[in-house]
């Protein structure tokens, strides 16, 4: 649970999550913010790998969504600098990619710590369902 969580009881309130956008592409991230704000939840954006981590490592977040193919420091270069922190199970991430990746990559990176993930183009309310059970589970 991130320090900033709204808490419910001992648990976090899933109408009102803490949401951190990881994505190269602004047209998603403005599209995601607005879909998730309308909904009650806060989103903060990074726009490229580093500012992204730098964030995960802040630990403010009930939950991350992650792009894995970003230009420089991809959202796979992020996955394996949590690792090495042993950071990566201690954060809810629901990676997202629109790269062809296979279904054993995809459960390779669930087995190693990612909660969950999604292919682009992305089903909105896939998404959000997905969000909020990472964020409780």
């Amino acid at each position: 649970m991130s320090k900033n969580s709204a808490i419910k009881g001992n648990s976090i309130d899933s109408n009102h999550l803490n949401i951190l956008i990881i994505d190269d592409n602004e047209q998603i991230t403005k599209m995601l913010t607005t879909f998730l704000e309308l909904k009650n939840h806060k989103c903060t954006v990074a726009n490229d790998g580093k500012q992204g981590l730098a964030l995960i490592q802040e630990n403010k977040h009930d939950v991350v969504l992650l792009d894995l193919a970003m230009p420089e420091f991809d959202g796979y270069a992020i996955i394996k600098a949590l690792e090495n922190k042993n950071m990566l199970k201690n954060n809810k991430i629901i990676v997202f990619t629109a790269s062809t990746i296979t279904q054993d990559e995809l459960d390779q990176l669930v087995s190693r710590g990612v909660n969950s993930y999604i292919l682009k183009p992305i089903d909105i309310d896939l998404l959000l369902s997905k969000i909020i059970e990472s964020a409780t589970s």
